[in-house]
């Protein structure tokens, strides 16, 4: 039996609603879970492993709460649990791949893989990919191409509209996000991911378990007023691209190269179906083709000291991108992934209802 009693603490110190869930037991049940709906024993692993990384890194927006959406959309027909994603198209640098609704995670580790191989045999690849369910968080394919010593850049479409264009009103384009890794030396790769809009929808949903309330900053209203509310944007309301015109402007980049280029749905598509896919389009980059990987790395190395090297804003310090994952990731393979009580319990009773426990909480 996965779930005991035991197997979860109460944090009153966090918060009254709060679970302390170890990351091993987290991905053993993730496992458990889609293997029971049809998926492999490496696929359902892969996709926990990559939902459980999002949790450790503090990206609960795209981490184990997707165990019940990931199901829902099994069960809706939406991940076909044993499809095989496919080139359709592809030349030594190049490939097209169609991801025939495979879970999203399966399609972009093929992609990423396709990518890294073409880049180190012919310096350069560019690999997009259509028919693509939700793939996660899209720093986790990028780090892993920077530990094969290549840079990967990733852009993706998110085709349900929940952000709002730079000076226009209501919902247009998705989440959109994009990501760059870059390989080092002494360091864990550097790593830029997040979504061009002000925060992933994900951030809203955990908002929402949690019953907090939003910085008013996020969102807005349907009536486009300021809101804490995290169920504002379900109510009508929308999230605002960050940083004002320069995210609507790298909002727009994703959205052309991850849907249109690829042939992927697009964000004011009326089609809703499937939920929440994804256009992925990525550019890989072998250093050998110019410096070389080991001066790239060392250059790198001596760039980032550089930074650190900054003197600090009073009561600040200085961070490179992906440090603060880093921080969080340690501290939470010591201390465990903290969850909402509403999504452990999501979580508990799914894992019931495909008899994986037997005993109550």
């Amino acid at each position: 039996m996965l779930l005991c009693p035991h197997t979860f603490i109460l944090l009153a110190s966090l918060s009254i609603d709060m679970f302390l869930q170890p990351a091993d037991m987290l991905l053993k049940l993730g496992t458990e879970i889609f293997k029971a709906q049809g998926l492999t024993q490496e696929k359902a692993k892969f996709v926990a492993e990559t939902l459980v990384e999002a949790s450790l890194t503090g990206h609960d927006s795209h981490g184990v709460q997707y165990y019940v959406t990931y199901s829902d959309r099994i069960k809706g027909g939406h991940i076909q649990v044993d499809a095989e994603p496919r080139i359709v198209q592809e030349t030594a640098t190049t490939a097209l791949i169609d991801g025939r609704w495979a879970p999203g995670q399966v399609t972009a580790k093929y992609l990423v893989e396709a990518a890294v191989r073409k880049a180190k045999e012919n310096m350069v690849s560019a690999i997009g990919a259509f028919n693509c369910n939700h793939i996660g968080r899209i720093g986790f394919y990028t780090d892993w191409a920077a530990r094969q010593g290549i840079i990967a850049l990733m852009f993706v479409n998110v085709g349900t509209p929940s952000v709002s264009v730079f000076g226009g009103l209501g919902k247009f384009f998705g989440t959109n996000p994009l990501s760059v890794a870059v390989p080092t030396g002494e360091t864990e790769p550097f790593l830029t991911d997040y979504a061009t809009s002000v925060v992933a929808d994900g951030k809203l949903s955990v908002a929402r378990a949690k019953n907090a309330k939003i910085p008013t900053h996020w969102a807005r209203d349907s009536d486009n007023n300021p809101t804490d509310d995290p169920f504002a944007v379900k109510e009508g309301g929308w999230l605002l691209p960050f940083g004002l015109y320069k995210g609507y402007c790298l909002q727009l980049v994703s959205e052309l190269l991850g849907a249109v280029l690829t042939g992927s749905r697009t964000g004011p598509n009326p089609n809703r179906i499937p939920p929440s896919a994804n256009g992925v389009f990525a550019i890989a980059i072998n250093p050998e083709a110019f410096v070389g990987l080991d001066n790239f790395k060392r250059n790198t190395d001596q760039l980032i000291a550089q930074v650190k090297a900054v003197e600090p804003e009073p009561g600040n310090k200085v961070l490179i991108p992906g440090e603060p994952e880093w921080e969080t990731k340690e501290k939470r393979m010591k201390e465990g992934i903290p969850l909402p009580e509403e999504i452990w319990d999501s979580i508990v009773k799914l894992a019931k209802e495909l008899g994986l426990d037997q005993d109550s909480r």
